[in-house]
């Protein structure tokens, strides 16, 4: 948790602001057992995210988060947190209802009217998710906390062989740099992020088979 969160809303629970074509939905591809990565695919960005400031591509603006029975239930027992850095989501009569179903088990998540998450919210002039800040401040594991397509994104599904690789729009983003040809070291936000939505250990697995050369790796999920 571009493309990011409102493409192919049944294959990876998010997909680009804008409803075109809705297609058949089904649980997001990141509940798999197993996994396949295109390794040269995260080889040709460095990804670091400090917040986007006015003016930028926002991945919170993007895309559409759609996440799971679970994850909903979740973010709900946060919520008093969450509204800390987001007064909006109160109301007189306790919390405001941000979710959206959008078949049994799956849930989008509402924007304002300039398609910003409503778990976005404004620090020192840049963009911030209040769910992520919950998570570093009360020290929860941030996989318990945010929805996991936003922390794998800029990695996504591909739409054809539903292998994880990087998002086709990635290098619009000013938190993606593309890397010098001929690296074989990993963005340590991609390792880092495997790992939390597949398992310790998952994220250098990835990293041991872009050593050696290796442009497809399959993960067996650990969680």
């Amino acid at each position: 948790m571009p493309n990011k969160l409102r493409q192919n809303r049944s294959r990876n629970a998010t997909r680009p602001n804008g409803r075109i074509n809705p297609r058949q939905k089904r649980a997001p591809l990141y509940q798999r057992i197993s996994v396949e990565v295109d390794v040269e695919s995260l080889l040709s960005i460095e990804n670091r995210c400090t917040g986007c400031v006015k003016g930028q591509r926002c991945c919170c603006s993007n895309y559409e988060v759609c996440v799971t029975t679970s994850e909903l239930k979740r973010i709900i027992k946060i919520l008093p947190e969450a509204a800390k850095y987001c007064p909006h989501l109160l109301t007189a009569g306790g919390y405001d209802n941000v979710f959206e179903e959008e078949e049994p088990g799956l849930f989008s998540i509402d924007t304002n009217e300039d398609g910003l998450c409503l778990f976005a919210y404004w620090s020192n002039g840049r963009t911030r998710c209040s769910l992520h800040t919950v998570a570093m401040t009360k020290r929860l594991p941030l996989e318990m906390v945010k929805p996991k397509v936003c922390i794998l994104w800029p990695l996504h599904f591909s739409d054809d062989d539903e292998v994880l690789a990087l998002i086709s729009d990635a290098s619009v983003f000013n938190c993606n740099a593309k890397k010098t040809p001929g690296s074989r070291t990993l963005s340590s936000g991609f390792v880092e992020a495997i790992e939390q939505v597949y398992g310790e250990g998952c994220g250098a697995q990835v990293q041991h088979a872009a050593e050696n050369g290796e442009r497809r790796t399959l993960l067996i999920s650990r969680r």
